[in-house]
């Protein structure tokens, strides 16, 4: 009798979300009811159009409640489903400001600071969902700061941010506007609250670090301003991407959830490094295999490397080395280190995968092994998989 009244709660504690699909091979978006269950992390998929089980509950790896909120993207069972709407008043009261968004727009600042920054956010409990390296034109500009053109400091702004690269960023937490706001202080950084980000690395009202939305509306438009989907990603804030004496590094999905990507990013530019290229991705099951497809039958890992690498978001940079009289493959490789954390730490402690990798597997970053590999993955990720 208890088990099975343990058993109807089980079923009856549960959140609801709309969700699209794309299926390439009918050509059409698929919508779904997506119910998750809080009592086992299991999720459920209902087809809205057949009105039939397209997924019994299963659990899925990477897949829990703080991933859902409304635009994000989630990976289950090798398929990319866009959460678009709350499903049912209940979910929408319950989570509603637990997973509100906000738009950040981190400055030019050198890459040890942006990291600092990130750090800040996710200690305060602002997950990093979307990011992007783009250089600003003057229209981007007067767009992102539409509400502030009349104010006496928007010319010194526009001058100081065009042609100039900044880190677009989707910040998700509880009352994620306010938050965000308060974590920036005020806009003057001789004004602001000590401790807070702009005391700490601003200088003055245009160059105070990080811009922010002012409210959830706004913060919307801004998000799908700077992330635009394709075609327009092709022409409105594209990616950086030299192509130039580069290597490729991904950051990879649990480093992403445990709030590492701040440490890598300060990492990189004390071990000599620039990040001329970065944005966020998730990477579908299919083109992991693909990408790690070299170590299918030589590394025992390649099937959990394959299942890591597509678990959630990830984020993929192109370094190139600050001396330009270095090969940065080679020079890089050198900074993160022996593919085993635990060797790392024995041999190389101060290396990326020392300081912030687990596993084998779950190694905080994946670089190019090869010198010659390095533009060719740099190129499968900022010209294939961008598009």
């Amino acid at each position: 009798m208890f088990e099975s009244r343990k058993q109807e709660e089980s079923y009856a504690d549960k959140y609801s979300f709309i969700g699209e699909w794309y299926d390439n091979q009918a050509n059409l978006k698929r919508r779904f009811n997506i119910f998750y269950y809080p009592s086992d992390d299991t999720i459920e998929m209902y087809d809205l159009k057949s009105r039939k089980t397209f997924v019994k509950r299963v659990k899925v790896n990477g897949v829990t409640l703080d991933r859902f909120y409304i635009g994000c993207t989630l990976s289950i069972l090798g398929r990319l489903i866009k959460i678009i709407d709350f499903a049912c008043d209940h979910t929408r009261k319950k989570l509603h400001n637990e997973m509100q968004v906000t738009f950040a727009m981190i400055k030019p600042l050198p890459t040890e600071i942006v990291g600092k920054i990130l750090s800040h956010f996710h200690e305060h409990g602002l997950r990093v969902t979307k990011m992007k390296k783009s250089r600003l034109t003057a229209e981007d500009i007067n767009i992102l700061y539409r509400s502030q053109v009349t104010d006496p400091t928007f010319p010194f702004l526009l001058d100081y941010l065009t042609g100039e690269m900044v880190y677009g960023l989707e910040l998700v937490g509880r009352d994620a506007v306010l938050v965000c706001i308060k974590l920036l202080g005020d806009k003057d950084p001789r004004k602001a609250e000590i401790g807070s980000i702009r005391a700490l690395y601003g200088t003055d009202p245009v160059k105070n670090c990080v811009h922010a939305s002012s409210s959830s509306e706004s913060a919307i438009e801004d998000i799908e301003y700077f992330f635009p989907p394709p075609p327009l990603n092709s022409t409105r804030l594209c990616l950086t991407a030299t192509l130039s004496n580069c290597t490729l590094c991904i950051v990879k999905p649990h480093a992403i959830l445990e709030g590492k990507l701040g440490a890598a990013l300060e990492a990189i530019d004390k071990g000599g490094f620039n990040v001329t290229a970065l944005y966020m991705l998730i990477v579908e099951n299919i083109n992991a295999a693909e990408f790690y497809e070299v170590y299918k039958g030589i590394v025992p890992e390649y099937k959990g490397m394959v299942e890591e690498l597509s678990s959630g978001p990830c984020v993929a940079m192109e370094i190139v080395a600050k001396n330009k009289n270095v090969n940065t493959a080679v020079e890089f490789r050198k900074l993160v280190g022996p593919s085993d954390p635990e060797i790392a730490r024995l041999l190389r402690p101060d290396t990326l995968r020392a300081k912030l990798g687990k596993t084998k597997v779950q190694n905080a970053v994946h670089c190019s092994d090869l010198a010659e590999d390095g533009l060719l993955e740099v190129e499968y990720f900022f010209k294939i998989l961008a598009l």
